[in-house]
């Protein structure tokens, strides 16, 4: 075998000539649609992107299955930038446990893309979720390679406005919060799923425990 057919065989190299054949391992989402729309699940060792607002409407609830899979194999759960502080009382309730998390409050938006790359390659992260809200295309083509490098689930929440932009993400996912529903539409997806015509709509039915409130709170009470 020459150096370039070693190359053209590593598993992480697509191939638009075997669209669907080319997997890489998944996490399942533990809602039925969304599995059967990514083919299993959330990739792992690929950036996802999840684009929406307002931020606290659901969008971490999404994960939190996921999560708690992560939690069971004693990896570490990576939070950087949340717009709010998280609720850790509803998500043990939910199987994810404080212990696991790690809460990381980077100043500027050079310092979180540093620490994501950091965490991404440690192989104790099972899961790293970002909120990036001024992340540029060179930021981002930073994330993947360190996400490919590892098996984390690499998720980074970007605004509304972000999916009218080109981004080097594997996987793009638009949401939706329309009252206690979530509406998911896959915009991009690496290995030969096409983008969504229509939307997947998550409810609170979609987990096998519903949510027993939101799923961040405020850093602060809102003044009277």
């Amino acid at each position: 075998m020459t150096a370039l057919e070693e190359l053209l065989s590593h598993p992480r190299i697509w191939r638009g000539n075997a669209a669907g054949t080319i997997q890489a391992p998944v996490r399942p989402s533990g809602i039925a649609a969304l599995d059967q729309a990514l083919r299993g699940g959330w990739p792992q060792g690929q950036l996802i992107e999840l684009i929406g607002s307002p931020f606290g409407s659901g969008e971490t609830r999404l994960l939190l299955p996921m999560l708690a899979a992560c939690a069971r194999e004693h990896r570490r759960i990576v939070l950087v930038a949340p717009p709010a502080t998280p609720w850790t009382l509803g998500w043990r309730q939910l199987g994810v446990e404080p212990e696991r998390i790690l809460l990381i409050r980077a100043g500027s938006g050079d310092d979180a893309v540093w620490c994501c790359e950091q965490l991404l390659r440690s192989p104790g992260t099972g899961a790293l979720l970002a909120w990036l809200r001024d992340a540029g295309s060179a930021s981002l083509r930073r994330l993947r390679l360190a996400a490919a490098s590892a098996h984390a689930c690499g998720f980074v929440y970007r605004p509304a406005p972000a999916a009218r932009q080109p981004s080097p993400a594997h996987l793009r996912i638009h949401w939706q919060a329309r009252q206690e529903h979530l509406y998911l539409r896959i915009l991009k997806c690496t290995g030969g799923i096409p983008p969504q015509e229509r939307p997947i709509r998550v409810s609170p039915a979609a987990w096998n425990r519903p949510p027993p409130g939101p799923d961040l709170r405020p850093s602060h009470p809102a003044p009277p």
